[in-house]
């Protein structure tokens, strides 16, 4: 855009001072004395008034090139006459006027050839180097965005790498303690007491759900990859969520409930990132919580809505924007002992909840209509459960 209107301004200017050297040179001859000093390409007509009107042109002068209007409207006492003529395939300007004292009447013709043809070379020039510039401006644009992004590339390969290599050496500790797990089930399902059992149950199911994690991380870390879509049921992943935190948020003297519907809401995506995304609004509900968090999830005729509740302090409005931006702190208070528990916030969790509901086509915002921290999450019912 910067060489077009450079362009155009050059051209303007230059098509003025042509006009005007143009207009110039047509006063100049309009003083001649005789049509025989005229130069090359300049044809002047000379009309005497006082000796019936005689005529005389130039030699040479093209037929079809006198105006013969404008002569007789300066006889008649009209002002200047300017007009154009095409004669031959060539355009000439024209000036009529009269002396002083009205005695003669003048006209004179330019050809205005040569004119067009300064004017087609500059346009040519013009255009080829605007054509240059730009693709030297391409060129050196490309090389400078190549080089500059080259940093931001090699971050995101070391990004990708070490999640590919964390998730590598995380999950085969994981697969292990699976293994062993089962193993020590079945070995002690005579022996050992039932509570016990459960409890190496949750272990097994804790540790499947991690290695889904993971993947799913490893998913989410390369944007050439995606997860496997499917139907997922919002309200298994809801009460999966509560069967992981129930021990933390037992222990925190904190209720974990879900409310809603009792059947099942479908949606499409990726189980194992709907569990992150529940487990980590949960998680933040437990660490502002005094008493209860609950888990609600509806559904309407194109809509599946989960929200968190909990009643601590909720979130500060002014902060609230950022809520869900990396490493924001987004809470106006803690829970009660909630700092000496030695529990370290990253200001991640929300952060990842944003980008999960993206990743499924959904919204996600915090409803401030209620006295504790409430959040609400949408997605769009599954097209088989509609």
């Amino acid at each position: 855009m910067v060489l077009v209107v450079v362009g155009g301004v050059v051209f303007a200017i230059v098509s003025s001072s042509i006009a005007e050297a143009s207009e110039h040179a047509l006063r100049a001859a309009t003083q001649l004395d005789s049509r025989k000093d005229a130069a090359s390409g300049t044809f002047v007509t000379i009309v005497d008034t006082h000796s019936g009107g005689q005529i005389v042109t130039s030699e040479s002068m093209p037929d079809g090139l006198l105006d013969t209007a404008a002569i007789q409207s300066v006889e008649a006492g009209g002002g200047d006459q300017r007009s154009e003529r095409t004669v031959d395939g060539r355009t000439y300007a024209l000036l009529t006027t009269a002396d002083g004292d009205h005695d003669r009447v003048i006209q004179v013709a330019i050809d205005q050839h040569e004119t067009a043809e300064e004017l087609s070379r500059l346009s040519a020039a013009l255009l080829v180097g605007g054509v240059i510039a730009v693709v030297l401006s391409f060129a050196a644009s490309y090389l400078m965005a190549k080089r500059a992004m080259r940093p931001l590339a090699d971050a995101l390969a070391l990004q990708r790498r070490f999640v590919a290599d964390a998730s590598h050496e995380l999950r085969t500790p994981l697969t292990l303690l699976s293994t062993r797990a089962q193993l020590l089930k079945r070995r002690g399902q005579d022996s050992l007491p039932s509570d016990v059992t459960d409890a190496i149950e949750d272990v097994v199911t804790d540790t499947n759900a991690l290695t889904e994690i993971l993947d799913d991380l490893l998913i989410a870390a390369d944007p050439r990859s995606s997860a496997t879509q499917e139907p997922v049921d919002l309200v298994a992943v809801a009460d999966r969520a509560i069967a992981l935190l129930a021990d933390d948020a037992t222990a925190r003297h904190i209720e974990l409930i879900r409310t809603g519907k009792s059947g099942s809401v479908t949606v499409t995506g990726s189980p194992a990132a709907l569990l992150r995304l529940v487990l980590a609004l949960c998680t933040n509900a437990l660490d502002h919580a005094q008493h209860a968090v609950s888990i609600t999830v509806t559904a309407s005729a194109s809509r599946a809505v989960l929200t968190v509740t909990d009643d601590g302090p909720g979130f500060d409005p002014t902060i609230a924007a950022t809520a869900f931006e990396r490493f924001s702190s987004s809470r106006a208070g803690t829970r009660t002992g909630a700092p000496g528990s030695g529990t370290r916030h990253y200001g991640l969790g929300l952060a990842l909840v944003s980008e999960i509901a993206r990743r499924h086509h959904g919204t996600v915002a915090i409803d401030h209509s209620n006295s504790g921290g409430t959040v609400v999450c949408s997605f769009p019912v599954a097209s088989s459960a509609r």
